[in-house]
């Protein structure tokens, strides 16, 4: 068949757009296969071995591909990043620890520390205190998710005061620091009251009893002070009041309170 002068151009075009439409087809199925053939050797290390002819000798090259370089490189730093997590991942509660005492009085009741690890992994914990009036048991011990330490104070000796120390707390090689305040206060003073009465002129008297309480016509406290009309009542408490009375008796009973008096301490 034959094609006219309109019909040749237009048939090399499409001829052309053939051709170019092969040759992408071929790029693009080798870029492919370098791409796959890359692939396979990515992290491994490629020994290429080119033959000179023209030298007559043969000559080994040795290429190393970074590739595996770097992830060995992260693995590492990830492995470390992670041992620094499991050091830090642990926890003390209370995070602090307050003791109150009366100066020559007993010492507080211990408390607790309760340590806490999220991973399973055995480790070793051990603790320290800052002062000689503090104390935290055991110093040595280990754990894989909770241990638990005693802390105890010692106030003798102590004047009052405010104290403050620190209890440190390690857990392989990371460690957490628990502050510890103690307040000594000074004792309740010991104060006095003066009752005076008149005396009763009945010559069957015996004597006479004091009574004491911290609520009007309660009394708790009976001090048999003899035949006397006066009588000093100690060990009183600061910051209470205080209602007093007196009784006569003798060998037939004990009569009805006097009026009432009060004192409040302070």
């Amino acid at each position: 068949m034959e094609m006219n002068e309109y019909q040749q151009p237009l048939a090399r075009h499409l001829f052309c757009l053939s051709c170019f439409s092969r040759r992408q087809t071929m790029r693009t199925t080798e870029l492919r296969r370098t791409t796959a053939r890359k692939c396979e050797r990515t992290g491994e290390v490629l020994l290429m071995e080119h033959s000179h002819q023209a030298a007559g000798s043969y000559e080994k090259s040795n290429y190393v591909d970074t590739g595996r370089f770097w992830q060995a490189l992260v693995v590492a730093v990830f492995m470390g990043l992670w041992s620094a997590a499991e050091c830090l991942a642990f926890t003390v509660s209370p995070t602090a620890l307050t003791f109150n005492a009366v100066q020559n009085g007993t010492n507080p009741l211990s408390q607790t520390l309760s340590v806490y690890k999220k991973r399973t992994s055995l480790a070793t914990v051990t603790t320290s205190d800052s002062a000689s009036w503090l104390t935290i048991s055991p110093g040595t011990t280990s754990m894989t998710t909770q241990a638990t330490l005693t802390v105890a104070v010692n106030i003798s000796g102590l004047p009052a005061g405010t104290y403050n120390a620190s209890i440190t707390v390690k857990v392989g090689k990371a460690t957490t620091t628990v502050p510890v305040a103690m307040t000594v206060s000074s004792p309740p003073s010991a104060t006095t009251a003066t009752l005076a009465w008149n005396s009763v002129t009945d010559p069957s008297l015996s004597g006479y009893n004091v009574k004491v309480g911290t609520a009007s016509g309660l009394y708790s406290r009976t001090i048999t002070v003899g035949n006397v009309t006066s009588y000093t009542v100690d060990s009183l408490t600061t910051g209470t009041t205080y209602y007093f009375a007196v009784t006569a008796y003798n060998s037939a009973g004990e009569s009805s309170p006097s009026n009432e008096v009060s004192k409040s301490i302070y």
